[in-house]
Protein backbone atom coordinates (compact mmCIF):
# COMPACT_ATOMS: atom_id res chain seq x y z
CA UNK A 1 0.00 0.00 0.00
CA UNK A 2 3.00 2.48 0.59
CA UNK A 3 3.61 1.91 -3.20
CA UNK A 4 0.32 3.07 -3.90
CA UNK A 5 -0.05 6.15 -1.38
CA UNK A 6 2.76 7.23 -3.27
CA UNK A 7 1.26 7.31 -6.52
CA UNK A 8 -2.21 9.09 -5.00
CA UNK A 9 0.80 11.68 -3.29
CA UNK A 10 1.61 12.31 -6.84
CA UNK A 11 -1.81 12.41 -8.43
CA UNK A 12 -2.89 14.94 -6.10
CA UNK A 13 -1.58 17.87 -8.22
CA UNK A 14 -3.04 16.51 -11.45
CA UNK A 15 -6.63 18.36 -12.58
CA UNK A 16 -9.95 16.61 -11.49
CA UNK A 17 -11.08 17.06 -14.94
CA UNK A 18 -9.10 16.63 -18.24
CA UNK A 19 -10.56 18.05 -22.13
CA UNK A 20 -13.81 18.47 -22.06
CA UNK A 21 -15.25 17.69 -18.73
CA UNK A 22 -13.66 13.80 -18.48
CA UNK A 23 -13.06 13.02 -15.29
CA UNK A 24 -9.67 12.21 -13.77
CA UNK A 25 -9.71 8.63 -13.24
CA UNK A 26 -6.19 7.63 -12.44
CA UNK A 27 -6.65 7.66 -8.07
CA UNK A 28 -9.94 5.19 -9.00
CA UNK A 29 -7.91 3.26 -11.52
CA UNK A 30 -4.77 3.04 -9.39
CA UNK A 31 -6.60 1.73 -6.19
CA UNK A 32 -8.69 -1.16 -8.67
CA UNK A 33 -5.21 -2.14 -9.93
CA UNK A 34 -3.87 -2.29 -6.27
CA UNK A 35 -6.74 -4.69 -5.29
CA UNK A 36 -6.52 -6.84 -8.50
CA UNK A 37 -2.88 -7.29 -7.48
CA UNK A 38 -0.43 -5.49 -9.77
CA UNK A 39 3.00 -4.92 -9.21
CA UNK A 40 4.04 -1.69 -7.80
CA UNK A 41 6.25 -1.69 -11.63
CA UNK A 42 2.62 -2.00 -13.28
CA UNK A 43 1.01 1.01 -11.21
CA UNK A 44 4.13 2.78 -11.85
CA UNK A 45 3.29 1.74 -16.04
CA UNK A 46 0.08 2.81 -15.54
CA UNK A 47 0.50 5.89 -14.08
CA UNK A 48 3.01 7.03 -16.40
CA UNK A 49 0.79 6.53 -19.27
CA UNK A 50 -2.30 7.92 -17.75
CA UNK A 51 -0.51 11.05 -16.66
CA UNK A 52 0.25 11.99 -20.53
CA UNK A 53 -3.29 13.38 -20.42
CA UNK A 54 -2.58 16.15 -18.02
CA UNK A 55 0.25 17.82 -20.08
CA UNK A 56 -0.47 21.05 -20.87
CA UNK A 57 -3.03 21.54 -18.00
CA UNK A 58 -2.97 23.73 -15.17
CA UNK A 59 -2.73 21.94 -12.08
CA UNK A 60 -5.03 22.78 -9.24
CA UNK A 61 -3.44 26.47 -7.07
CA UNK A 62 -3.47 25.95 -3.64
CA UNK A 63 -6.43 27.81 -1.89
CA UNK A 64 -7.18 29.07 1.66
CA UNK A 65 -10.63 26.37 2.69
CA UNK A 66 -14.06 27.49 1.71
CA UNK A 67 -15.57 28.90 4.60
CA UNK A 68 -18.99 27.02 3.74
CA UNK A 69 -18.59 24.54 1.10
CA UNK A 70 -22.47 23.83 0.82
CA UNK A 71 -22.03 27.50 -0.66
CA UNK A 72 -19.96 26.53 -2.99
CA UNK A 73 -21.78 23.19 -4.07
CA UNK A 74 -21.80 22.97 -7.74
CA UNK A 75 -19.25 25.13 -8.74
CA UNK A 76 -16.36 23.50 -10.77
CA UNK A 77 -14.05 26.86 -10.61
CA UNK A 78 -14.54 26.29 -6.26
CA UNK A 79 -12.75 22.88 -6.56
CA UNK A 80 -9.52 24.13 -4.76
CA UNK A 81 -11.21 25.95 -1.91
CA UNK A 82 -12.94 22.41 -1.72
CA UNK A 83 -10.34 20.18 -1.59
CA UNK A 84 -8.79 22.90 1.20
CA UNK A 85 -11.92 22.53 3.25
CA UNK A 86 -12.43 18.68 2.83
CA UNK A 87 -8.99 18.31 3.86
CA UNK A 88 -9.22 20.17 7.08
CA UNK A 89 -11.93 19.48 7.98
CA UNK A 90 -10.49 15.11 7.72
CA UNK A 91 -7.87 16.31 10.12
CA UNK A 92 -10.21 18.46 12.66
CA UNK A 93 -13.09 15.57 12.68
CA UNK A 94 -12.03 12.04 11.32
CA UNK A 95 -12.70 10.45 8.26
CA UNK A 96 -15.59 9.02 10.04
CA UNK A 97 -17.39 12.05 11.89
CA UNK A 98 -16.89 13.78 8.36
CA UNK A 99 -18.14 11.64 6.04
CA UNK A 100 -21.78 11.21 7.83
CA UNK A 101 -22.21 14.54 7.78
CA UNK A 102 -21.21 15.42 4.24
CA UNK A 103 -22.62 12.28 2.70
CA UNK A 104 -26.12 13.16 2.95
CA UNK A 105 -25.89 16.55 1.50
CA UNK A 106 -23.51 15.02 -1.77
CA UNK A 107 -26.34 12.48 -2.25
CA UNK A 108 -29.73 14.07 -1.87
CA UNK A 109 -30.46 14.54 -5.52
CA UNK A 110 -26.20 14.79 -6.56
CA UNK A 111 -26.32 10.90 -6.01
CA UNK A 112 -25.43 10.52 -9.89
CA UNK A 113 -22.84 13.59 -10.42
CA UNK A 114 -20.54 13.31 -13.02
CA UNK A 115 -21.83 10.03 -13.95
CA UNK A 116 -21.45 8.43 -10.64
CA UNK A 117 -18.14 9.64 -10.76
CA UNK A 118 -18.11 11.63 -7.50
CA UNK A 119 -19.14 8.67 -5.46
CA UNK A 120 -17.10 6.06 -7.51
CA UNK A 121 -13.99 8.31 -6.53
CA UNK A 122 -14.79 8.42 -2.85
CA UNK A 123 -15.59 5.13 -2.52
CA UNK A 124 -12.37 3.86 -3.69
CA UNK A 125 -10.35 6.92 -1.72
CA UNK A 126 -11.87 5.51 1.43
CA UNK A 127 -10.94 2.08 0.46
CA UNK A 128 -7.32 3.44 0.17
CA UNK A 129 -7.09 4.51 3.40
CA UNK A 130 -5.34 7.70 1.72
CA UNK A 131 -6.80 10.98 3.43
CA UNK A 132 -5.29 13.45 0.47
CA UNK A 133 -7.44 11.22 -1.86
CA UNK A 134 -10.37 11.60 -0.14
CA UNK A 135 -10.31 15.03 0.40
CA UNK A 136 -9.89 15.55 -3.75
CA UNK A 137 -12.39 13.10 -3.96
CA UNK A 138 -14.97 14.61 -1.91
CA UNK A 139 -14.32 17.71 -3.26
CA UNK A 140 -14.64 16.78 -7.33
CA UNK A 141 -18.06 15.50 -6.00
CA UNK A 142 -19.01 18.79 -4.54
CA UNK A 143 -17.48 20.87 -7.19
CA UNK A 144 -19.30 18.73 -10.11
CA UNK A 145 -22.37 18.58 -7.80
CA UNK A 146 -25.35 18.49 -9.64
CA UNK A 147 -29.20 17.96 -8.92
CA UNK A 148 -30.82 15.49 -11.15
CA UNK A 149 -34.19 16.54 -10.80
CA UNK A 150 -37.38 15.20 -9.15
CA UNK A 151 -40.82 14.36 -11.93
CA UNK A 152 -42.89 17.01 -12.05
CA UNK A 153 -46.20 14.91 -11.85
CA UNK A 154 -45.93 11.98 -9.67
CA UNK A 155 -49.97 11.68 -8.98
CA UNK A 156 -49.73 7.83 -7.29
CA UNK A 157 -47.33 6.15 -4.80
CA UNK A 158 -44.86 4.06 -6.21
CA UNK A 159 -45.90 0.31 -6.84
CA UNK A 160 -43.76 -1.44 -9.92
CA UNK A 161 -42.23 -4.33 -8.33
CA UNK A 162 -38.68 -4.13 -9.42
CA UNK A 163 -38.67 -6.73 -12.34
CA UNK A 164 -41.87 -4.55 -14.18
CA UNK A 165 -40.19 -0.88 -13.06
CA UNK A 166 -37.22 -2.38 -15.34
CA UNK A 167 -39.13 -4.19 -18.35
CA UNK A 168 -40.93 -1.13 -18.50
CA UNK A 169 -37.83 1.17 -18.86
CA UNK A 170 -36.00 -0.66 -21.32
CA UNK A 171 -39.27 -0.56 -23.18
CA UNK A 172 -39.85 2.63 -23.11
CA UNK A 173 -36.37 3.84 -23.93
CA UNK A 174 -36.58 2.25 -27.21
CA UNK A 175 -38.39 5.47 -28.40
CA UNK A 176 -35.96 8.19 -27.24
CA UNK A 177 -32.09 8.79 -27.91
CA UNK A 178 -29.63 11.69 -27.01
CA UNK A 179 -26.67 12.60 -29.05
CA UNK A 180 -25.15 14.51 -26.38
CA UNK A 181 -20.92 13.55 -25.97
CA UNK A 182 -21.29 13.21 -22.54
CA UNK A 183 -22.96 10.76 -19.90
CA UNK A 184 -24.23 13.09 -17.34
CA UNK A 185 -25.61 15.83 -20.23
CA UNK A 186 -27.33 12.78 -21.56
CA UNK A 187 -28.86 12.15 -18.13
CA UNK A 188 -30.44 15.22 -17.80
CA UNK A 189 -32.25 15.50 -20.46
CA UNK A 190 -33.04 12.13 -20.10
CA UNK A 191 -34.53 13.95 -17.01
CA UNK A 192 -37.00 16.05 -19.13
CA UNK A 193 -38.52 12.92 -21.23
CA UNK A 194 -42.14 11.59 -20.52
CA UNK A 195 -40.43 8.22 -19.60
CA UNK A 196 -38.50 9.52 -17.41
CA UNK A 197 -41.08 11.51 -15.37
CA UNK A 198 -43.44 8.88 -15.25
CA UNK A 199 -40.69 5.69 -13.98
CA UNK A 200 -38.63 8.01 -12.07
CA UNK A 201 -40.39 7.35 -8.76
CA UNK A 202 -43.15 4.45 -9.84
CA UNK A 203 -40.51 1.46 -8.12
CA UNK A 204 -41.91 0.79 -4.93
CA UNK A 205 -39.41 0.32 -1.85
CA UNK A 206 -37.37 -2.04 -1.03
CA UNK A 207 -37.29 -4.22 2.74
CA UNK A 208 -33.83 -1.49 3.14
CA UNK A 209 -31.17 -0.26 1.17
CA UNK A 210 -28.92 -3.09 1.29
CA UNK A 211 -31.20 -4.92 -0.41
CA UNK A 212 -32.55 -2.65 -3.28
CA UNK A 213 -28.33 -1.58 -4.10
CA UNK A 214 -28.25 -5.42 -3.90
CA UNK A 215 -31.31 -6.27 -6.55
CA UNK A 216 -30.06 -3.10 -8.65
CA UNK A 217 -26.25 -4.45 -8.93
CA UNK A 218 -28.33 -7.52 -10.59
CA UNK A 219 -29.90 -6.01 -13.10
CA UNK A 220 -27.03 -4.14 -14.04
CA UNK A 221 -25.13 -7.10 -14.09
CA UNK A 222 -27.59 -8.67 -16.54
CA UNK A 223 -27.88 -5.22 -18.72
CA UNK A 224 -24.46 -5.26 -19.34
CA UNK A 225 -23.60 -9.36 -19.92
CA UNK A 226 -26.41 -8.48 -22.69
CA UNK A 227 -25.11 -4.97 -24.33
CA UNK A 228 -21.38 -4.37 -22.79
CA UNK A 229 -22.93 -0.83 -22.70
CA UNK A 230 -20.31 2.02 -21.18
CA UNK A 231 -23.26 3.85 -19.43
CA UNK A 232 -24.18 0.57 -17.39
CA UNK A 233 -20.55 0.05 -16.68
CA UNK A 234 -20.93 2.92 -14.80
CA UNK A 235 -24.07 1.86 -13.01
CA UNK A 236 -21.86 -1.65 -12.09
CA UNK A 237 -19.06 0.51 -10.60
CA UNK A 238 -21.44 3.41 -9.33
CA UNK A 239 -23.28 0.54 -7.23
CA UNK A 240 -20.41 -1.45 -6.00
CA UNK A 241 -19.46 2.32 -5.17
CA UNK A 242 -23.02 3.22 -3.24
CA UNK A 243 -22.99 0.00 -1.03
CA UNK A 244 -19.15 0.66 -0.20
CA UNK A 245 -20.14 4.22 1.22
CA UNK A 246 -23.93 2.94 2.83
CA UNK A 247 -22.39 2.66 6.17
CA UNK A 248 -21.77 6.13 6.68
CA UNK A 249 -25.20 6.59 6.17
CA UNK A 250 -27.39 7.62 9.36
CA UNK A 251 -30.59 7.10 7.24
CA UNK A 252 -29.92 5.03 4.69
CA UNK A 253 -33.67 3.92 3.27
CA UNK A 254 -33.61 7.70 2.17
CA UNK A 255 -30.91 6.75 -0.97
CA UNK A 256 -33.67 4.35 -2.45
CA UNK A 257 -35.71 7.24 -4.13
CA UNK A 258 -32.47 9.07 -5.68
CA UNK A 259 -30.95 6.04 -6.64
CA UNK A 260 -34.12 4.77 -8.71
CA UNK A 261 -34.36 8.24 -10.04
CA UNK A 262 -30.34 8.07 -10.97
CA UNK A 263 -30.98 4.70 -12.96
CA UNK A 264 -33.69 5.59 -14.81
CA UNK A 265 -31.97 8.52 -15.91
CA UNK A 266 -28.42 6.49 -16.86
CA UNK A 267 -30.39 3.82 -18.62
CA UNK A 268 -32.27 6.17 -21.03
CA UNK A 269 -28.71 7.88 -21.18
CA UNK A 270 -27.19 5.08 -22.24
CA UNK A 271 -28.84 4.39 -25.72
CA UNK A 272 -28.79 0.50 -24.69
CA UNK A 273 -28.96 -2.01 -27.76
CA UNK A 274 -27.90 -5.65 -27.46
CA UNK A 275 -24.47 -6.65 -27.96
CA UNK A 276 -24.03 -7.40 -31.92
CA UNK A 277 -20.98 -9.75 -31.54
CA UNK A 278 -19.12 -11.95 -29.07
CA UNK A 279 -16.12 -13.39 -28.83
CA UNK A 280 -15.17 -17.17 -29.18
CA UNK A 281 -13.37 -17.87 -26.55
CA UNK A 282 -13.88 -15.98 -22.90
CA UNK A 283 -11.32 -16.15 -20.45
CA UNK A 284 -12.56 -19.47 -17.65
CA UNK A 285 -11.39 -18.42 -14.21
CA UNK A 286 -10.50 -15.13 -12.12
CA UNK A 287 -6.98 -15.32 -12.17
CA UNK A 288 -7.07 -15.61 -15.73
CA UNK A 289 -9.22 -12.94 -16.31
CA UNK A 290 -7.26 -10.24 -13.59
CA UNK A 291 -4.39 -10.76 -15.35
CA UNK A 292 -5.74 -9.25 -18.75
CA UNK A 293 -7.36 -6.15 -16.60
CA UNK A 294 -3.99 -5.70 -14.79
CA UNK A 295 -1.98 -4.70 -17.95
CA UNK A 296 -4.55 -3.09 -20.05
CA UNK A 297 -4.02 0.49 -20.10
CA UNK A 298 -8.19 0.94 -20.33
CA UNK A 299 -9.24 2.67 -16.55
CA UNK A 300 -12.73 1.71 -17.27
CA UNK A 301 -11.57 -1.60 -17.88
CA UNK A 302 -9.54 -2.21 -14.61
CA UNK A 303 -12.27 -0.26 -12.34
CA UNK A 304 -14.97 -2.71 -14.62
CA UNK A 305 -12.53 -5.87 -13.45
CA UNK A 306 -12.47 -4.85 -10.03
CA UNK A 307 -15.81 -3.73 -8.97
CA UNK A 308 -16.77 -6.80 -10.37
CA UNK A 309 -14.38 -9.12 -8.46
CA UNK A 310 -15.65 -6.87 -5.73
CA UNK A 311 -19.14 -7.22 -6.34
CA UNK A 312 -18.72 -11.34 -6.31
CA UNK A 313 -17.44 -11.63 -3.05
CA UNK A 314 -19.65 -9.43 -1.46
CA UNK A 315 -23.45 -11.31 -3.48
CA UNK A 316 -21.24 -14.68 -4.27
CA UNK A 317 -22.73 -14.14 -7.79
CA UNK A 318 -20.80 -16.15 -10.59
CA UNK A 319 -21.78 -13.95 -13.16
CA UNK A 320 -19.59 -11.01 -12.31
CA UNK A 321 -16.58 -13.63 -13.46
CA UNK A 322 -18.68 -13.66 -16.89
CA UNK A 323 -19.37 -10.01 -17.41
CA UNK A 324 -15.65 -9.50 -16.47
CA UNK A 325 -14.38 -12.17 -18.90
CA UNK A 326 -16.35 -10.90 -21.36
CA UNK A 327 -14.96 -7.12 -21.01
CA UNK A 328 -11.66 -7.91 -20.96
CA UNK A 329 -11.85 -10.31 -24.11
CA UNK A 330 -13.63 -7.98 -26.24
CA UNK A 331 -11.20 -5.08 -25.53
CA UNK A 332 -9.19 -6.78 -27.61
CA UNK A 333 -11.44 -8.52 -29.83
Amino acid sequence: MADLHELLAQGQSYPPEYRDQLANHLPMALHALFELGASPQQLRAFESGYARRFEGLARPEPAPPAADWLALRGQMSAYAPLRAFFEAALAQEGRDALLRRVLPELMDAGLATAAFHGLIRTAHAIQAWYEPELASALAYWASRWQALPAPRLVAEPPSLVLPDWAAELATRAQGWRSEAPLIQLRMMEASATPTYQQLADALAPAADAPTRVAELAQLALEVYMQTRNFTVLHMITGLRALRVVLPWLAQPERVQLPLARSLAAAYLAGRVTPLARRPAALPQSWPEALALARVSSDDHLIKLAHACQDEARAYGEPRYLQAAALAVAMASY
